[in-house]
């Protein structure tokens, strides 16, 4: 495709359980609920949690950057703080590990994200020259390669698709002298790809990623708005998290009809900053605390919040999206639509669950546990409504 270009350089509380289709249904009017409402169902306490030591005191968890479910019940972690894939069976216990830290086969020195694609997964190691490592579920390694892109670069942000086809977000374009210090926001490049890296289709230039500009460089900005990738059987999806509505396209690149959520207000509030400061310090040294406050000084927060904080499609291609949190100990409130763009249920569950995969009857994600700042992964059993049946092939 004209204009791209192949990189080739490193560069528990009932809040919990309620899932109804239609308008959220408060714990405490569970009851008066109307019997014909079709509910979903999320069980309380996850059915798998896997965090703390092995028998031989080494840590099961370091830093996880992707989780996806395993054909036997269990699960497949890249761990950048480990430096490996790890496996685990159904149980929880640890069964196989590959990889250490280093740049030869099989090393790693900074594991970005795992993408589940199909049968395959897809590991993006951001310091090799061929930045995305193609794996078997068993852990055989398939091939190495790089996306192309517009802009001759690695991706800002990339998610797929159980066909192997891909969707892209790109870097801001800079013209002319850099930004000056503070909040700043330009439009980046969106398109769509295969699996072998080469483009398909152009999506447009879209706004990215709302940035804190410091003499040194610059990085999102706290509170600021993120776009957000999400890729179905037959839909590409972006939201730009200004409003509540998301960007709908073919797989050809056509834009469709997009999808309209529910209004809401986006002002940015003292319990919005509070959740925010809380977040950014969880589980840190007093010594980085500081640092962070003293960081928070020096930039005014954004007017209003994003829309939106999180997206992804299930395994029934139906689309998730998170609403952002509000508050310390809000819980995360998901709106699910249908493949059609109408919203099918609204499920709650904890704003500290980074949600990785939605099968058939699991939510499987990463939660950050408040009391020591460790990560934890959790599998969480769900149960549809009779009518949310399978669209095709469930893992």
């Amino acid at each position: 495709m004209p204009g791209f270009a192949r990189h080739r350089s490193a560069t528990a509380g009932c809040w919990l359980l309620i899932v109804v289709a239609g308008p959220l249904v408060a714990c405490a009017d569970r009851e008066a609920a109307s019997s014909s409402l079709a509910s979903w169902r999320v069980e309380a306490m996850p059915a798998l949690a896997i965090s703390g030591d092995d028998s031989l005191g080494a840590p099961l968890i370091g830093n996880a950057e992707g989780v996806t479910q395993l054909p036997d019940g269990g699960v497949l972690v890249a761990d950048r703080g480990l430096f490996a894939l790890r496996w685990f069976d159904a149980t929880g216990a640890l069964v196989r590990s590959l990889g250490r830290e280093g740049k030869g086969p099989d090393e790693f020195e900074y594991i970005a994200r795992l993408h589940r694609c199909g049968d395959s997964v897809f590991v993006n190691e951001i310091t090799k020259a061929e930045p995305w490592l193609v794996y078997s579920l068993d852990g055989t390694m398939v091939r190495d390669f790089a996306f192309d892109s517009p802009q001759g670069v690695p991706t800002y942000r990339t998610t797929c698709n159980a066909t192997g086809a891909f969707l892209h977000m790109g870097w801001e374009r800079r013209t002319g002298a850099p930004p000056e210090p503070g909040r700043a926001r330009g439009t980046v490049p969106f398109w769509l790809s295969d699996a072998t890296g080469r483009a398909t289709a152009p999506l447009g230039e879209l706004p990215g990623s709302e940035r804190l500009v410091t003499l040194r460089g610059s990085r999102p900005h706290p509170l600021g708005r993120e776009p957000l990738l999400a890729l179905g059987r037959t839909r590409a999806y972006v939201a730009t998290a200004d409003s509540f509505t998301i960007r709908t396209f073919g797989l050809d690149g056509a834009p469709l009809a997009s999808i309209i959520d529910e209004p809401g207000d986006l002002g940015t509030t003292d319990d919005d900053i509070a959740r925010y400061k809380y977040r950014d310090t969880l589980g840190v040294t007093d010594a980085r605390k500081a640092n962070a406050e003293r960081e928070w000084a020096t930039f005014t927060f954004p007017p209003t919040v994003p829309a939106y904080d999180a997206m992804l499609v299930d395994v029934l291609d139906h689309l998730w999206v998170r609403r952002t949190p509000r508050a310390i100990g809000a819980p995360a409130r998901w709106h699910v639509f249908d493949p059609d763009g109408t919203r099918v249920a609204v499920v709650n569950l904890p704003d500290a669950l980074e949600v990785h995969e939605i099968g058939t009857d699991y939510i499987l994600g990463i939660r950050l546990d408040a009391s020591s700042g460790a990560q934890v992964v959790e599998r969480y059993s769900l149960q549809r409504a009779a009518n949310a049946t399978d669209a095709g092939r469930t893992r």
